[in-house]
């Protein structure tokens, strides 16, 4: 798989582990084979099975080597309830003297949202006010370096948003509709027929570079500005798709 459209999870939410639908899903994420063997795209067989780790509240199923987290809620007859896929950090940790080093996430496919619509329609900026309108385009593709304010830009302004603790900064969009995996690609407008779309959650947590991060000579004369103001420039850490 080339690409991971986000709104294939949305079918997905609810399933079990064991569900025919979910184990079609991860024999796309590399090509068939019938043994363990090195494949063409650099990965093995045996990256299919991930590695499960159990709690009283939550099972996550860790596929380290396709940058995917997949959380089943046990108090739901372990259905998925969301999905997190990494973005490795150019700028990994050394591992501590003398402790087995930990399984690090690779790279994932390139991410993909396609919207039903070239435009974005913002709220008004105080009550009773009227909305605006912006034009975004309608497939989103991310890459290691997408940014907070690129996310904004397609998605608008988060409905929650946070920082501090182990997460970090973090916008979450819910619900955000997206075109369906099964109608391939949005129909053109003049045709009259709309796409099928899906709703799903977004939560994005955003990477702070710490002594990596580049200021201008600009920025240092203005003062470097709140997280808020210097995050929309950093990376994604994570994307988290789940059930709205």
């Amino acid at each position: 798989m080339s690409s991971l459209n986000l709104s294939s999870f949305a079918p997905l939410f609810g399933l079990p582990p064991s569900s025919s639908e979910i184990k079609a899903f991860l024999s796309t994420l590399t090509p068939p084979s019938s043994s363990s063997s090195s494949l063409s795209n650099g990965k093995s067989s045996l990256d299919l099975v991930p590695e499960i780790k159990t709690y009283p509240d939550a099972v996550y199923h860790n596929y380290y080597a396709f940058g995917l987290s997949l959380f089943f809620d046990p108090t739901k007859n372990n259905g998925l309830e969301s999905v997190d896929i990494f973005n490795p950090s150019p700028f990994p940790k050394p591992p501590k003297p003398g402790r087995k080093p930990e399984p690090t996430y690779a790279a994932p496919p390139r991410l993909t949202m396609d919207f039903p619509t070239d435009t974005l329609v913002l709220p008004p900026l105080k009550q009773g006010g009227e909305t605006k309108s912006i034009s975004r385009p309608r497939i989103f593709s991310l890459d290691a370096e997408t940014t907070g304010r690129q996310f904004v830009s397609c998605l608008g302004e988060p409905s929650r948003k946070g920082s501090g603790g182990w997460t970090g900064v973090w916008l979450e969009w819910s619900p955000v509709e997206l075109v369906s995996t099964a109608s391939s690609q949005p129909f053109p407008k003049d045709t009259g027929v709309e796409s099928e779309t899906v709703k799903v959650g977004i939560m994005l947590e955003l990477r702070d570079p710490g002594a990596q991060e580049k200021v201008s000579d600009d920025a240092k004369k203005k003062g470097m500005g709140g997280v808020w103001e210097r995050a929309a420039g950093w990376s994604w850490a994570s994307v988290k798709v789940f059930k709205p």
